[in-house]
């Protein structure tokens, strides 16, 4: 049976070995890589006739994700123009390689490649919209066919294409759902801070959902937020430090949004005794609550400056 074994491993080895079928080479230093070097110069200096030197008469640029199958390539003057509308109609445009990357230049052994080389670039891009101030800023993946007059005859780009989706939307105005500056949610709101500023601990939590969390500028970035029981705990530990004097409510609106989750936003004036010295501080507190279909609080987050009670 080991011997069986044996012999199969070596025949599955020697079949693996007899796909591989070499076609072509990859170089990390090639005359084409500078091809793409100086088109990153040219483009970021926003340099027509250099492009103009570096692009083939015949170049074909294509958008590899997109869907329209009826799309033209771009032509070279489409191109520059292109380039040219980068610096006049966004900012701090420039195009590099991406860290830790590195340009790979291939040459085919395939006829239908012949006397070309195909560069694979990993680059970043830099841009924010001038009108709009979209960030365009991304990682893109991009490929070039170097002829041998060493120009630029076809080039494919993947990248991101929400951002240029978004800039149709910030051309005009767009609703996204109702501010309402009363709503039962609001009430609850309402409830909620009172029975905090009133020690009513039986009813503090009372419109919350079990499984509610809790968040806020206290919070480091990226980190999990806080359960309903985390927020209890902190609240406790809060009053234990402080006596509320009051609470007293300056803005607050009811959010229904289309595109995302429904809140009520709510800006407070806080008065507070520190107890270990009787001192009264004043600062300000913002909330948002997110809520549920039942009406129940499951979102809690909440801003304002710890230094103040300092």
């Amino acid at each position: 049976m080991k011997k069986n074994l044996t012999l199969l491993l070596l025949l599955t080895c020697f079949i693996v070995s007899a796909q591989k079928k070499k076609n072509g080479s990859i170089y990390i230093d090639h005359p084409a890589i500078q091809v793409i070097e100086n088109l990153f110069e040219a483009m970021n200096a926003n340099d027509s006739e250099k492009l103009g030197e570096l692009i083939a008469d015949n170049y074909k640029g294509i958008v590899g994700d997109q869907m329209n199958k009826d799309a033209k390539p771009q032509t070279k003057d489409q191109f520059i123009q292109y380039v040219n509308n980068l610096h006049t109609n966004s900012k701090y445009f420039s195009v590099k390689n991406t860290k830790s990357s590195y340009p790979d230049a291939v040459e085919y052994k395939d006829e239908n490649f012949s006397g070309v080389t195909w560069i694979y670039s990993w680059e970043y891009w830099t841009a924010v919209g001038g009108t709009t101030g979209i960030d365009y800023s991304q990682p893109r993946h991009s490929q070039y066919v170097i002829n041998k007059d060493n120009k630029i005859s076809y080039a494919r780009y993947y990248f991101n294409q929400v951002p240029y989706t978004e800039t149709g939307k910030s051309q005009r105005e767009i609703s996204d759902g109702k501010i309402y500056s009363h709503h039962s949610n609001i009430n609850t709101v309402r409830r909620f801070i009172k029975a905090f500023e009133h020690d009513d601990d039986e009813n503090i939590f009372i419109d919350f959902d079990e499984n509610a969390t809790a968040d806020g500028l206290f919070n480091d970035w990226g980190n999990d937020p806080l359960s309903l029981d985390d927020l209890k705990e902190g609240f406790k530990s809060f009053k234990g430090n402080y006596k509320i004097n009051s609470m007293d409510n300056v803005w607050i609106k009811f959010f229904d949004v289309d595109s995302g989750s429904d809140y009520v936003q709510s800006w407070w004036r806080v008065s507070v005794e520190r107890k270990n010295d009787k001192k009264e501080i004043v600062f300000p507190v913002m909330f948002n609550h997110r809520f549920n279909d039942d009406g129940k609080i499951i979102g809690h987050w909440e801003s304002w400056n710890e230094a103040k009670l300092n």
